[in-house]
């Protein structure tokens, strides 16, 4: 069995075929064939222009990442190796908050468990069995769940 990532001469993180395509691996088909067809017009009009990580492309080296994405595993691939960008200060925001809320909530957990340790000692804090019915939702309907 090969291993994908192991290097043969050439970082593989630097020549994806989405990298040279220039195309993001979220957009749709249309899109895609668009933004390929440009890039191989480019390529070929004037390689010197569009180099990737200093590497000049050629017109076959576009084509061979086209036919890279026709395939399943091999556009997996791609798009594991494939780095994303990095997040807009707006995203970056959102998901520190989230690792606030986060923090704050295992905080909370660790205060609890350490509360329930010293209120009885030796027991470990956990689910209240007797409870986890009344939590469910009604499986046969509401009317048979009030008759309980």
């Amino acid at each position: 069995m090969t291993n994908p990532w192991q290097w043969t001469g050439s970082n593989p993180y630097y020549s994806t075929a989405f990298q040279i395509l220039d195309l993001d691996p979220t957009a749709g088909p249309s899109v895609a064939r668009a933004r390929i067809a440009a890039r191989r017009k480019r390529i070929a009009f004037d390689p010197g222009r569009f180099p990737l990580f200093g590497a000049v492309l050629t017109v076959a080296q576009v084509n061979a990442a086209d036919e890279q994405l026709g395939s399943p595993e091999t556009r997996l691939t791609a798009e594991l190796l494939t780095h994303r960008p990095v997040p807009a200060e707006s995203e970056v925001a959102e998901l520190a908050e989230l690792q606030q809320l986060a923090d704050e909530l295992d905080a909370a957990v660790a205060r609890d468990a350490e509360a329930a340790a010293e209120a009885v000692p030796g027991v470990v804090p956990g689910l209240n069995y007797q409870v986890l019915p009344k939590l469910l939702p009604p499986a046969l309907g509401p009317e048979l769940h009030a008759l309980r």
